[in-house]
């Protein structure tokens, strides 16, 4: 069973979804994380104009109670985002941007960020 990615960005670009579809993962793109399903991993791809607060707050929406889910955050102000890190008990991870594919893979499939 591969895993459940939802990739958000406001502009999804599909060589991405492309590719992170022929290394396993089903990807479901979408413009805002609100639109997506509420399952499997969030990949935010935020925009340099996104609020911190908003990105914050959004996360912590998308997350809820739900334990098995997980979010990757990609912004240009990591350490910016550092609270949720901190508060999420390793249910998400920041990575700075801009990102590599392979990067956003490593994160995807890293054991200690894995759906348990």
């Amino acid at each position: 069973m591969s895993t459940v990615v939802a990739l958000a960005s406001t502009e999804p670009s599909d060589a991405l979804v492309r590719y992170l579809e022929e290394v396993g993962f089903d990807v479901t793109p979408v413009r805002t994380p609100s639109s997506a399903p509420r399952e499997g991993i969030l990949v935010w791809l935020t925009d340099r104009l996104d609020d911190d607060r908003a990105i914050l707050d959004s996360v912590r929406i998308w997350l809820g109670s739900k334990s098995k889910l997980r979010a990757i955050i990609v912004t240009e102000r990591p350490i910016r985002l550092k609270e949720i890190v901190d508060g999420s008990r390793g249910r998400v991870c920041v990575l700075p941007a801009p990102v590599f594919s392979w990067q956003l893979v490593d994160a995807l499939r890293d054991d200690t960020f894995k759906l348990r």
